[in-house]
């Protein structure tokens, strides 16, 4: 597809605005990835993190959910199904040797992609279960179907495996041959698999940002763009409803205004695709105006809830409703479109703050600390400074010895052990005791690692904490050290 791009001011937006909306976020320590702003269907602000580009593809978590939605409206319209079948009918070697639960027996289509399904929580999430479609249908039901809101990831997941039954195709391959390729979807864009090899549609899906708003611009659209139907119309319209009241069980304002056909309602009369951690695809009809982003807003509390705030305050409160004010004056002389793309050029991922060096640096460089027996497995660890720039963190477990490149007041990227995805490690001094080393995850997996050092006469406390759904669970825990 190709996007018109402007300066803000065209569009009605001061640059300034827009700095100040990234200044802001990355003063709070949220770390962004990329944000894309579009008025009017002209992109007015692109920026990216290095070391991800344009073309980088992201996990989008339960953005892909949206996309499983779509692929159901489209089978609907191909006579496939009814969104009010019952979705048991449709796999039969799944359920229960005694027969489907009543509860679950009763369960539509239409239930499922509004959320209303008949389990409390996500079926597939415990050690030993490997089919994940299986699970949901064994899995003893918890209430009666199209009475409760719960944010069920399985219950999509069984849509997507839905769409590969009736179409032959993953859902993103399905959605592809209905025009996504043609609309320029990119090409390397896929999505993970669970253990039995069907597409993780509630969550796993990797794609670019420009991929995520040729979706979002559909839905706005009702399925048209470049005047033909791609997507059923009166489907979109519906998905876009508020069918569900998330109220009582969502935690931030904008989650519990209204949930949709696997789509979020949001203040200001917008909705949204959402996934975990930042990933945002809002449309708000009012100011014709989209916002894209990836992000990995993971552990921080809240962290979500912010993106929207500096949003509205920064960009959308500021924009005059009813009135495009096409070519804008900026808030400060100062400011101006050149000054925006410079910016937009310039930011690199957030990088964990401190000081570069300490005391006793030379006390503890290159030395061996034989670890007491602990949980993570590790067996003895050093820190290896080679300046106050740069550095290596070496450990050995069960599996090997194994190190971390880190910079201090700066990102290395690398391949972290074992798990082979890729990772940007920062580190610094947070105290003359305490060294930390923060390890972005930015690869088919998003998350954080924390490994904390804090030393004290010939010993070291070590400090790991992983935050990311289901990986990296031996790098979770306190253990100490003695030096050798």
């Amino acid at each position: 597809m190709n996007f018109t791009t402007c300066v803000p001011e065209e569009v009605g937006i001061d640059s300034g605005y827009l700095i100040n909306f990234l200044t802001r976020l990355e003063n709070q320590l949220l770390p962004l990835h990329s944000v894309i702003i579009m008025r009017h269907n002209k992109i007015c602000m692109e920026a990216y993190y290095e070391p991800y580009n344009q073309d980088s593809l992201h996990r989008m978590f339960s953005i892909s959910k949206s996309f499983v939605s779509m692929a159901i409206g489209l089978l609907e319209e191909e006579g496939k199904l009814s969104l009010d079948d019952h979705i048991v009918d449709y796999f039969p070697e799944k359920q229960p040797e005694e027969g489907p639960y009543p509860y679950t027996a009763m369960l539509t289509i239409r239930q499922m992609l509004t959320m209303r399904t008949c389990h409390e929580k996500t079926t597939y999430k415990t050690k030993d279960i490997t089919d994940w479609v299986e699970s949901f249908f064994r899995t003893p039901p918890t209430n009666v179907p199209g009475t409760n809101f719960s944010y069920d990831t399985s219950s999509t997941h069984v849509l997507g495996a839905l769409v590969e039954k009736l179409s032959g195709m993953n859902f993103l391959d399905y959605l592809r041959s209905k025009g996504l390729d043609e609309l320029g979807f990119s090409k390397e864009a896929y999505c993970l698999t669970d253990p039995t090899g069907i597409s993780m549609g509630g969550s796993g899906m990797c794609a670019t940002p420009r991929d995520i708003l040729i979706m979002m611009m559909l839905i706005v659209n009702d399925g048209k763009l470049n005047d033909k139907q791609y997507l059923p119309k009166e489907y979109v319209k519906t998905a876009k409803l508020r069918h569900a009241d998330p109220i009582a069980k969502q935690t931030t304002l904008e989650e519990i205004q209204g949930y949709g056909y696997q789509l979020w309602q949001t203040t200001h009369g917008g909705y949204v695709m959402f996934g975990m951690g930042g990933q945002l695809a809002l449309y708000v009809p009012e100011k014709d105006i989209y916002m894209i982003t990836t992000a990995d807003a993971q552990g921080r509390q809240g962290g979500v809830q912010l993106i929207y705030d500096a949003f509205w305050q920064e960009v959308y409160d500021k924009i005059p409703t009813g009135c495009d004010m096409d070519n804008v004056q900026s808030i400060s002389k100062e400011i101006l479109p050149k000054d925006l793309e410079n910016f937009m050029n310039s930011r690199r991922l957030l990088a964990l703050s401190g000081d570069t060096t300490s005391p006793i640096v030379k006390e503890i460089n290159h030395k061996t600390y034989i670890c007491d027996v602990n949980p993570c497995g590790v067996k003895n660890i050093s820190l290896h400074f080679e300046d106050e720039t740069r550095g290596q963190f070496v450990y050995e477990n069960h599996t090997g010895t194994h190190s971390i490149n880190f910079l201090i007041g700066d990102n290395a990227i690398g391949d972290f052990p074992d798990y082979h995805l890729k990772y940007a490690a920062s580190a610094a001094w947070r105290m003359d005791h305490y060294f930390l080393i923060k390890l972005q995850i930015i690869d088919s997996a998003i998350g954080n690692l924390f490994m904390g050092f804090s030393f004290y006469e010939d010993y070291v406390t070590v400090l790991f904490r992983k935050i990311e759904e289901s990986l990296f669970n031996e790098y979770d825990g306190v253990f100490s050290g003695k030096k050798i």
